[in-house]
């Protein structure tokens, strides 16, 4: 049996839930509550363990006492999301020991099932390292332009703390998909014209609820191809060793340099990665890398 202690932390957990789906999805019916919904709360943890507001095990532990209250609720577990498999959130220990980076043949799929804008946007975010915000809020037309002029994408809507960041173009990739996006836009965004931001989030996260894959896995693979690109060896994750130390014994060896100088360029880059994912945090990409 829970104790009280732990039925009251429960409670505590599903009241902020409660305040964050009536606010942000407008739903205030437990009933009308849709695996969807646990999908975009646990990218909005996700969003505040970037910021620093919470720990690992704190942002599992709010979607677990979600996934639990909804179980009781139904009387089945059919709306619930895995915090880490499912939900994209960082394991407990906040380094990653498995790749949850979407896959390219995933995201193919994903592209091929989901509409032609949200497809755009996948697109856009695993080209550009992009929460799912900041694509939906993208001025793709400015986007190429610039990109096209300058060489760097401007993101500065839908960021958080609204802090502009640049992100280089480093493939024609890059330039296919904003192509892609300003051909689909219709407005000042890939929000569509006759939408509010909050009515196109729910339909986008209702569709790629039906999906293999999340928004935040997209951020991952951005993070760790742009790791290999600019170290010229993989991650940890990719590399399969361990975080630290074996992972630098490893750049020397690939790289043919002392291990002192591989931790010292493995800070560098992931303090570069961290700057392009909006987040600025060298420690987060822990959870992207390994």
């Amino acid at each position: 049996m829970r104790s009280f202690a732990s039925i009251a932390t429960i409670h505590d957990r599903w009241s902020v839930f409660s305040s964050w789906i009536k606010t942000e999805q407008g739903i205030k019916d437990m009933r009308d509550i849709e695996k969807a919904h646990l999908v975009a709360y646990a990218a909005h943890l996700n969003d505040r363990f970037e910021r620093g507001e919470i720990s690992p095990s704190t942002a599992q532990n709010y979607l677990s006492a979600v996934n639990r209250v909804m179980e009781i609720a139904r009387g089945d577990r059919q709306v619930r999301v895995a915090p880490v498999a499912e939900g994209g959130l960082p394991k407990r220990s906040g380094i990653a020991s498995s790749d949850r980076s979407v896959s390219e043949a995933a995201h193919q799929a994903a592209i091929g099932a989901v509409s032609e804008r949200l497809g755009a946007l996948l697109e856009v975010q695993r080209n550009f390292g992009l929460r799912f915000e900041e694509s939906a809020k993208l001025d793709a037309t400015r986007a190429l332009k610039q990109a096209e002029k300058e060489g760097v994408v401007a993101i500065k809507d839908g960021t958080k703390g609204g802090r502009q960041r640049m992100v280089p173009i480093t493939s024609n990739a890059q330039i296919t998909a904003l192509q892609r996006a300003a051909a689909i836009q219709d407005g000042r965004s890939m929000i569509p014209g006759n939408q509010t931001y909050r009515e196109f989030r729910q339909e986008a996260y209702r569709e790629i609820g039906r999906q293999p894959v999340n928004f935040h896995g997209e951020r991952h693979h951005y993070a760790q191809e742009r790791y290999r690109v600019l170290m010229g060896a993989d991650s940890p994750i990719r590399a399969g060793v361990a975080h630290g130390r074996a992972h630098h014994e490893y750049l020397s060896k690939e790289l043919g340099i002392s291990v002192a100088q591989a931790k010292t360029l493995d800070q560098e880059i992931r303090a570069e990665i961290a700057r392009e994912l909006g987040h600025g945090r060298i420690d987060v990409t822990n959870s992207y890398l390994g």
